[in-house]
């Protein structure tokens, strides 16, 4: 074979293989860019995902605390209703008192 021949079958096997080089570059780079792509899009999801939760919590800690307050109050009121039974009970105790207290003096 000859010299130009040998020559031109390495060019040819060189151009080959930088054209594979280069096939192999833009398929890396159409990979990165579907990855990039499906990241963007469960990071996506996975924001609104939390977003939906912390909304849900924040809901159900205001139904947790309207409870809670609507059971703070039954008890006060049920806490004050005694307190006023306990008050006329003893009321009339200290009248019953006194007022045997008056006919063991007469």
């Amino acid at each position: 074979m000859s010299n130009k021949v040998l020559s031109a079958f390495m060019l040819l096997g060189a151009s080959s293989m930088l054209h594979a080089d280069d096939n192999v570059s833009q398929q890396i780079q159409l990979l990165n860019s579907q990855i990039q792509t499906q990241f963007q899009k469960v990071n996506a999801s996975q924001i609104k995902q939390n977003k939906d939760f912390n909304t849900q919590i924040q809901a159900q800690l205001k139904q947790m605390q309207t409870d809670l307050q609507d059971q703070i109050q039954k008890m006060n009121t049920q806490t004050q209703n005694q307190m006023k039974d306990l008050q006329t009970t003893l009321q009339q105790q200290i009248s019953d008192v006194q007022q045997q207290a008056l006919k063991n003096k007469q």
